[in-house]
């Protein structure tokens, strides 16, 4: 082998250089071709160790934005739980809180998800959304240092929208991953009408029944408003298609 098939030049002065002793004399060293293809192998194994780490850490990176609404959703709602939504009068009867009103905007928040990542990302979104609300509860019911916030709403009540919510939040999930297809309205549509339904089935009777409270009234006029809530967010979520197209691999449309 030339100077020149070893990669210098064949006049310069180090191309009369040749294998000697089985190996590359390279100025002052000398590298065996055992010792070049395990270097060259190390190298390979460091790259791979990162894109084995980078994959590893972008499914929770990609989580981190939707929890994080989910859960500023689920704060808001706490916080105006107490505050009167009386400009929704025509739905609520006057009783409908802005705490209420927020639920359906979650159903919303949801199915950006899954149009980005599809049905199990959207579905993580839910779970961590709700292992993180329950310990930061927990946290401030033993932690004597937090101050108390009053309550929106009595316990049973509490616990009866919680249920519901999460229970309405899993059937977004599904319904939109079975939904979604070329008509783009169907599945943010018809996933937040079924959520809206399964909430209020689920935490009207669990938080009123057996109460002087007409519960019936109230699930009938939060029906309406979820509804009409279904219909109003198609605006944004069609404004939002094209910052949130689907990535390759999670779905489509």
């Amino acid at each position: 082998m030339s100077g020149f098939e070893a990669g210098v030049g064949a006049n310069s002065g180090i191309g009369a250089k040749r294998i000697s002793s089985g190996g590359f004399d390279v100025g002052s060293q000398s590298l065996t071709p055992m010792a070049t293809i395990g270097r060259a192998h190390v190298a390979r194994a460091d790259g791979a160790g990162s894109l084995r780490v980078m994959a590893w850490l972008a499914p929770p990176m990609r989580l981190v934005l939707p929890v994080l609404v989910l859960l500023a959703l689920g704060l808001a709602s706490l916080a105006y739980g107490r505050v009167n939504a009386s400009w929704l009068a025509p739905f609520g009867g006057g009783w409908l809180s802005v705490g209420l009103a927020v639920l359906p905007v979650s159903f919303f928040a949801i199915h950006l998800t899954g149009r980005r990542y599809g049905a199990a990302y959207a579905l993580w979104q839910v779970v961590f959304a709700w292992l993180v609300g329950a310990g930061a509860l927990m946290l401030a019911k033993v932690d004597p240092t937090i101050p108390a916030a009053p309550l929106p709403m009595a316990p049973r009540e509490m616990t009866s929208f919680a249920f519901g919510l999460f229970f309405a939040q899993l059937v977004a999930v599904f319904v939109f991953d079975r939904l979604r297809g070329p008509r783009w309205w169907k599945a943010p549509l018809f996933a937040s009408l079924f959520a809206g339904v399964v909430l209020s089935l689920v935490a009207f009777p669990a938080a009123y029944a057996g109460t002087p409270v007409d519960w019936t009234g109230r699930m009938a006029d939060y029906l309406g408003y979820a509804a009409a809530a279904s219909l109003l967010l198609l605006i944004p979520y069609w404004m939002l298609r094209a910052a949130v197209p689907p990535q390759s691999g999670f779905g489509g449309y």
